[in-house]
């Protein structure tokens, strides 16, 4: 018996990294899983894990019509649909002089609008299966280091997603639907790897030794949190944003 027995979730982002972690735990206690994300090789390797339990959708979140589709396309397999994590998203690793007026409105426009429209759309779906909504936000959406971390912007839009997560919990939950934020500290994955490639030994060193926990996070610390969010273990908790960080927010925060 898994945690997850008789729901069925959409992950977003689940190609690869922590959205990718999260649709795998999904199905190991129980639920039914349709990711989505833009790249289908990527979604069909996921789908490996499990076929019988796990299919996919072609998705990019900033499209109406593909998020409509997304959503309809769960019910239509599926019959209902009760959890979705909004994990897809945009990156930005960048000085924020050296930041073009496009690149801004791109990772507001995937992060925050795109994010909130989701959500939007999906209400009338999540409120005939009483469901909730986890959304992926970031450890930077709240907290600072001196220098920022070359993530002003896209913190910036994590932080918009926070205060979105509290401020709409109210409005939906009456409803039937709970809506809760999980903000990773730097996790493993794709965009993550990169960047860490990038940097050199004594660079990745800091970046352990001011996490308390003195590791970098992996795609199945976040899955964890997600998972408890999103079960009927959490079902008296809405409207909050959880750290899964290591205690970064603790030691640089």
């Amino acid at each position: 018996m898994g945690i997850l027995d008789d729901k069925v979730a959409l992950v977003t982002g689940a190609g690869t990294g922590i959205g990718k972690g999260i649709a795998k735990m999904f199905v190991d206690e129980g639920a039914q899983v349709v990711i989505a994300a833009r790249r289908e090789s990527k979604l069909e390797e996921s789908c490996e894990y499990a076929p019988d339990a796990m299919s996919w959708v072609k998705m990019d979140l900033t499209s109406h019509d593909d998020r409509a589709n997304a959503l309809q396309t769960v019910v239509d397999r599926h019959g209902k649909l009760d959890i979705i994590v909004s994990n897809a998203g945009a990156q930005l690793w960048k000085p924020f002089d050296d930041t073009s007026n496009e690149e801004i409105d791109d990772i507001y426009h995937t992060n925050l609008s795109s994010t909130v429209r989701f959500v939007k759309q999906a209400v009338p779906y999540l409120e005939a299966s009483n469901g909730n909504i986890v959304i992926i936000s970031s450890t930077a959406g709240r907290y600072v280091l001196s220098p920022s971390q070359l993530l002003s912007v896209y913190g910036a839009s994590k932080a918009g997603l926070n205060h979105f997560t509290r401020a709409v919990a109210p409005e939906i939950g009456p409803k039937g639907i709970r809506i809760n934020a999980v903000a990773p500290g730097l996790t493993r994955g794709e965009y993550a790897d990169e960047g860490l490639e990038q940097n050199d030994q004594a660079t990745q060193d800091w970046i352990r030794n001011s996490t308390p926990l003195g590791r970098i996070g992996e795609a199945e610390d976040i899955a964890k949190v997600v998972l408890f969010m999103a079960s009927d273990q959490a079902s008296w908790v809405t409207g909050q944003v959880i750290d899964a960080s290591g205690g970064w927010q603790i030691a640089g925060g």
